[in-house]
């Protein structure tokens, strides 16, 4: 499941490169930003794309619980893994 969801990111900026033209065309690049919801933490890629930078960060969803003495308690509940192109 976790191939699909990469896959679909990868072809997400390659879908980003071929679309850059048109922003070349207006006089500079577009940014685009897209995140994508993970059980577990997937590996970041920053690097070229064609005409594009683009990076894959990894971020915790965290929730976090207070209990009566006041000590906060916070448990990972799955990733998001952050796309930018520019």
């Amino acid at each position: 499941m976790k191939q699909i969801y990469l896959a679909r990111a990868v072809l997400t900026a390659a879908v980003v490169c071929s679309l850059s033209q048109v922003a070349f065309a207006s006089g500079g690049k577009e940014f685009f930003s897209q995140d994508y919801a993970f059980d577990r933490p997937m590996k970041g890629y920053e690097g070229q794309a064609g005409n594009y930078y683009c990076s894959y960060q990894r971020h915790p969803n965290r929730t976090c619980a207070t209990d009566s003495r006041g000590n906060q308690k916070c448990q990972v509940k799955g990733w998001t893994l952050r796309q930018y192109c520019y």
